[in-house]
């Protein structure tokens, strides 16, 4: 049996709950789509299991049991959505290759709508676009703010209401594996890579079960590793308000000397010293932890670990001779085995 047509990954952390009933809308949505009852010759589900420390694992591995298109991949901690995705890509066979959430606030059903917006144009990647979004104002309004400084400071022009869903072809998804950042935010290295984008408006709805485990911090920390990941704007803005303080106070430097020698003796005044004292100690606090930020994603990049380790394989038809053959664990690093159902 050759590979299939259409790889879809799909990210998990602690809300294997929601594969059950994803899986069935996949097999509905497909169904439709392909014009057949069983799929699984034509597509493969890959649920990446990021670290989840709940019954996640077992809920991914029943779900395999029970489809015949699903396979499951654990990796050995939480390394992040956007890594997770990425090791799903490296070992995604399909000619076709998507990203879709389990909780269906991208549902199945539209992805026919994304597939058809990437062949009808000869594309190499559809990426849905939402009329609304079916989360709350915070969750909308913080991924506006996001979105909207993020293009300023990269100059990329992705839509705000972009999607989760996306679909490419086999040659963007390639050229995707063989990037080798520590901490990649797929967008932005979409955008990076080329190729032919096109953005597809979809149905978008709200999810119906449990909540999103992307907490505010977690969006916090990947809006700053995005940003010093694809912008050294900071960096210059921060080299450039340095010089202006600067040259400020050469001129106040020059006004008390001029001072001192040509007029009265005075004493600086103690709160404007003090208060100059906080503002500068402050700013150069600010500008040093910003330098630290880039150090510190430069030294991960250069340390040569791999992106993620995979604990283990579900239903892949390799997984057996991985087991025996390797003895050190896949990562990022390591050469990506197709596998071949």
């Amino acid at each position: 049996m050759g590979p299939p047509t259409y790889s879809f990954v799909v990210p998990i952390y602690e809300d294997g709950y929601l594969a059950h009933s994803f899986c069935e809308a996949m097999q509905t949505g497909m169904g439709e789509l392909l014009g057949t009852g069983d799929i699984a010759d034509l597509v493969e589900v890959i649920f990446v299991n990021d670290g989840s420390r709940d019954s996640s694992q077992a809920l991914l591995v029943a779900a395999s049991r029970q489809f015949p298109f699903v396979k499951v991949i654990e990796l050995s901690r939480n390394f992040g959505q956007h890594v997770a995705v990425s090791c799903g890509y490296r070992f995604a066979a399909g000619h076709y290759v998507g990203m879709i959430n389990a909780d269906q606030q991208d549902p199945p059903d539209q992805i026919g709508v994304v597939l058809a917006g990437l062949l009808e144009g000869n594309f190499d990647i559809a990426v849905g676009l939402r009329s609304q979004r079916g989360e709350s104002l915070v969750h909308s309004l913080t991924s506006r703010a996001f979105h909207t400084a993020l293009n300023f400071l990269t100059g990329a022009k992705t839509p705000i209401n972009a999607a989760s869903l996306r679909i490419m072809t086999r040659q963007f998804v390639d050229a995707y594996n063989a990037l080798s950042e520590k901490t990649p935010y797929i967008p932005g290295l979409e955008n990076w890579l080329g190729f032919g984008h096109i953005y597809v408006p979809i149905r978008h709805q709200y999810r119906t079960l449990g909540k999103s485990s992307y907490t505010f911090r977690k969006r916090w920390r990947m809006a700053v590793e995005s940003i010093i990941g694809f912008s050294d704007l900071p960096m210059r803005f921060a080299a450039t308000l340095g010089f202006f303080i600067t040259s400020i106070g050469m001129l106040l430097n020059t006004g008390l000397i001029v001072q001192r020698l040509f007029f009265a003796n005075l004493l600086p005044g103690y709160t404007s010293t003090v208060s100059l004292v906080i503002f500068l100690g402050g700013l150069n606090l600010m500008f040093l932890g910003l330098v630290s930020l880039y150090v510190g994603r430069i030294l991960r990049e250069v340390q040569g670990r791999p992106g993620f380790i995979v604990k283990s394989f579900e239903r892949f038809s390799f997984a057996d001779a991985t087991a025996k053959d390797d003895a050190q664990p896949l990562g990022a690093n390591a050469s990506p085995r197709i596998p071949r159902t």
